[in-house]
């Protein structure tokens, strides 16, 4: 499998960031979420392929770190889930 894309280094305004997680607007986390997602530049990620979600989330892992498997970003380097 082939999966291609690009990644750049941006700040994010916070619009852009409520907008993003809007799903998760009404979770108690929301805008402590917003504040540090806006707080410095992020990697903005393209990618391209087949199944490339499902491959973008085996590549991270569980949203909960205690839950990735070793060899995930998460899994490898992530501690916690924050407040």
């Amino acid at each position: 499998m082939q999966v291609s894309g690009g990644l750049k280094s941006i700040n994010v305004d916070r619009p852009f960031a409520e907008k993003h997680y809007e799903d998760l607007s009404a979770k108690p986390f929301f805008s402590g979420l917003v504040d540090y997602i806006i707080s410095g530049p992020v990697v903005a990620m393209n990618w391209e392929g087949k199944n490339v979600i499902l491959t973008g989330r085996k590549i991270i892992g569980a949203t909960n770190p205690a839950k990735s498997a070793p060899g995930t970003s998460r899994g490898d380097y992530a501690i916690e889930i924050g407040s």
